[in-house]
């Protein structure tokens, strides 16, 4: 049975997770998965498992979930590419315990630069569906998949600027509705409408 799942391989006898020929970036949901179908796979239980208590995806009501954090641990390691290259890392990937080393040297005399594109998202927004008369949405969607699918979905610049122009801030006591009221206050008395 292979032991190649994806863009990585795994070698459980000396914890490391090799990255495939050619790859020069990935994300951690992407390795914890092709590690999850590779230590589902024949006998690999019998090896530490790389990664534990990794969490996402979990719903927070309301179309939010947890955002996806993943930590490597047992002293697995993993070792990019033998070429000179960047690797970029996007998403929440950590060492357990957090001193402990992440990679491993390549087997060349090669340069690789690892570059970690983390976030300090805590929530992501799932779905929602409501629409404005705009025509543009009014909320922030996703495609509601959890890890690996609506997790890592964005909202556009558009969607954010339309719930922005759209929300009613009249009403509000504090911040930016306090000063909108302040401003009516000042324009009611000056004009002599109180």
């Amino acid at each position: 049975m292979s032991n190649t799942f994806g863009n990585f391989t795994f070698q459980g006898w000396d914890k490391v997770i090799r990255v495939s020929p050619g790859v020069v970036q990935f994300s951690a949901a992407e390795v914890y998965s092709r590690w999850k179908q590779w230590a589902a796979s024949g006998t690999k239980s019998r090896f530490a498992p790389a990664f534990a208590g990794s969490v996402g995806g979990e719903s927070l009501g309301g179309g939010v979930a947890v955002g996806g954090y993943f930590f490597l641990q047992n002293g697995w390691k993993i070792r990019p590419q033998e070429a000179d290259h960047q690797l970029l890392i996007t998403g929440n990937l950590y060492p357990v315990p957090a001193t402990a080393a992440m990679f491993q040297s390549t087997l060349g005399d090669f340069q690789v630069v690892v570059s970690m594109r983390t976030s300090s998202l805590t929530q992501s927004i799932v779905s929602s569906s409501s629409s404005s008369s705009s025509g543009g949405s009014g909320t922030l969607e996703g495609d509601g998949e959890g890890l690996g699918g609506g997790l890592n979905t964005s909202p556009t610049a558009d969607q954010i600027a339309i719930a922005v122009w759209e929300k009613d801030i009249a009403a509000s006591t504090a911040g930016a509705g306090k000063d909108v009221q302040d401003i009516k206050k000042t324009s009611q008395a000056t004009l002599g409408l109180q």
